[in-house]
């Protein structure tokens, strides 16, 4: 029987969240409804394996996901039981996939899971795979033959194997849509999405761009965004995907190797999409931003291709070259980008883009952020580390004094610029003048968050090899603590000095998530959180307010305007 119901759970990096929005899109176009906190006849989990911890994770929420248990929607997880996969609301037994890094990295294991129809891999066209199941459960004789042979790293998990765990009923209480149609709707939907997603690739063949028809694998194949995003104010838009700049500790490269960037004008459509469902910011996010519109995540190589090449290439993904052939004159892409959602999305109010390293915040982009009052004051610049030497070994495409250079350059640009970090701690050969070098960047910097983590070796990466280096015992969490209390520091210091001064604040709390009844919770330009006092602001709407006080914990201010700022005011300086 077809599924008719769906619920997604989603682990890791904003590239996942937004894929399960693609996810959840693509399954309400075929006919299936969100489940809500009902058991759901087809449940998905988007893995995540960029650490032990997140693959960990992910392989028990699998585990989770064919047991008989309510669905997550936070962190906390609820204790398994040892009862197999239960028939949902509907009276059918549920159907599980598993999508995702960790499903990519770890196919085995994941088909290995007792109740786990489908394994999906970054490898795999996830739209037309997804479709060819849906078709095939809808089919009378779905039981009597495998429903996903091995494609690519994908499973091969038959009907007949998993009908020992299954106790099928027709107790169905749960309202349920007409999905007689389906195979109907899914021919349907597919036609629409290969003209609307623009089914082509560039690739390089013998150092030439060659534009090929083809299906486009992964993510890249499902559906753009036009909903409101589930539970968020600011809306993520993914515009890239992939990486093969091959950090040593980093096994991305491995699951995600294949470079691909959103062509300006879907992003621009599907932006307005966006906007119109309700979102006035939206999160620019990708595998590595900086590479966006170019064929190699690595700068050496992006810088020696021909004027021809370089040229061809940039004009074949829709990159406004202007009239010259000469590859110094070619303008960053992403710079294109900006001017084009700053200028053509009518309503969009802030534009954030989530990460970028020195070599991708320089010249023409930091021009074109700066020119655009969409662009918030809030950067994320991944550190890893602030010694040379283990950024050398770590192979990151950057020094201690370009990082440095590149904070000033955005400090000089932007006014009290916010700026984020990401360190690993215990990173192979990190001794303590290594993590002094860390820790005197992040205090120079001003950072005033750090996602500090421990190092964590994945398979087949280089730094998985150097065990004799390995970091042990309880020094690597108290370098952690030590980053976070420095970060702790420096957003004190931040906040503080924009006590007095008017900010504009996302409301994204509702009353329920307050402490009392009227406090309301907003995130400002600069990312830092303001609770205020106001029962009429609700989430989604845009306040003004006065910063009164700062606490280590906590920014306070007072709302200024008794009504939510419209989308077409602009904020007092």
């Amino acid at each position: 029987m077809a599924p008719r119901t769906f619920s997604i759970q989603t682990l890791g990096c904003r590239v996942n969240q937004y894929e399960a929005e693609q996810l959840a899109q693509l399954l309400r176009d075929r006919g299936l409804v969100s489940a809500g906190d009902a058991p759901a006849d087809l449940r998905l989990v988007h893995t995540c394996s960029v650490t032990i911890q997140a693959a960990g994770k992910s392989r028990q929420t699998a585990r989770r996901s064919t047991l008989s248990l309510p669905v997550l929607t936070g962190t906390s997880e609820p204790e398994p039981t040892e009862q197999a996969n239960q028939p949902a609301a509907t009276g059918q037994t549920a159907r599980v996939i598993l999508t995702g890094c960790w499903a990519t990295s770890d196919p085995a294991a994941a088909r290995a899971i007792p109740g786990v129809d489908a394994v999906i891999t970054h490898h795999d066209d996830v739209a037309s795979e997804i479709d060819r199941l849906l078709s095939a459960w809808a089919s009378p004789a779905d039981e009597s033959h495998s429903v996903n042979p091995t494609i690519g790293h994908g499973a091969n998990v038959g009907g007949d194997q998993i009908d020992g765990l299954r106790d099928d009923q027709n107790n169905s209480t749960y309202p349920r849509p007409d999905t007689s149609a389906l195979p109907q709707q899914l021919a349907e939907s597919e036609g629409n999405q290969k003209s609307f997603n623009r089914p082509t690739v560039s690739v390089t063949v013998n150092g030439k761009i060659d534009r090929r028809p083809t299906r486009r694998a992964g993510f890249a194949s499902l559906p753009l965004l036009g909903q409101h995003q589930t539970g968020r104010q600011r809306a993520l838009l993914k515009i890239q995907d992939g990486c093969d700049a091959h950090c040593t500790y980093c096994i991305i490269p491995q699951l995600r190797p294949t470079l691909w960037s959103k062509p300006i004008d879907d992003t621009v459509e599907e932006a307005r999409r966006l906007v119109d469902s309700g979102h006035v910011e939206l999160v620019l996010t990708g595998i590595f931003l900086g590479a966006y519109g170019h064929s190699t995540a690595l700068r050496r190589r992006q810088n020696v291709a021909t004027p021809a090449e370089a040229t061809a290439h940039a004009r074949s993904s829709g990159f406004d070259v202007g009239s010259g052939t000469d590859a110094r004159s070619v303008r960053s892409p992403l710079a294109n980008l900006v001017d084009a959602l700053c200028t053509r999305v009518p309503g969009l109010r802030r534009l954030r883009l989530s990460s970028l390293e020195p070599g991708d915040l320089a010249g023409d982009l930091l021009s074109a952020l700066k020119s655009h009052e969409q662009v918030v004051p809030h950067f994320h610049l991944p550190l890893q580390s602030g010694s040379d030497r283990l950024l050398r070994k770590m192979n990151r495409q950057y020094t201690r004094s370009d990082f440095l250079r590149m904070a000033d350059e955005v400090r000089e640009a932007f006014d009290r610029p916010a700026l984020t970090t990401d360190v690993i701690a215990g990173f192979p050969g990190e001794d303590d003048a290594a993590f002094a070098d860390t820790a005197q960047v992040v205090r120079d910097v001003g950072f005033i968050h750090v996602h500090a983590f421990h190092f964590s070796p994945r398979p087949r990466t280089a730094a998985a090899r150097w065990q004799k280096d390995f970091i042990r015992g309880p020094v690597v969490g108290e370098r952690i603590e030590t980053l976070r209390a420095i970060a702790d520091e420096n957003s004190l210091a931040f906040r503080r000095s924009f006590v007095g001064e008017t900010v504009e604040l996302l409301v994204e709390h509702d009353a329920v998530a307050s402490p009392s009844e009227t406090l309301r919770h907003g995130r400002c330009e600069r990312y830092f959180d303001v609770w205020f006092d106001d029962a009429t602001a609700q989430p989604g709407d845009f306040v003004r307010a006065c910063v009164d006080s700062v606490t280590k914990t906590r920014t306070t201010g007072s709302v200024l305007s008794p009504h939510p700022v419209l989308s077409g005011e602009q904020s007092t300086p």
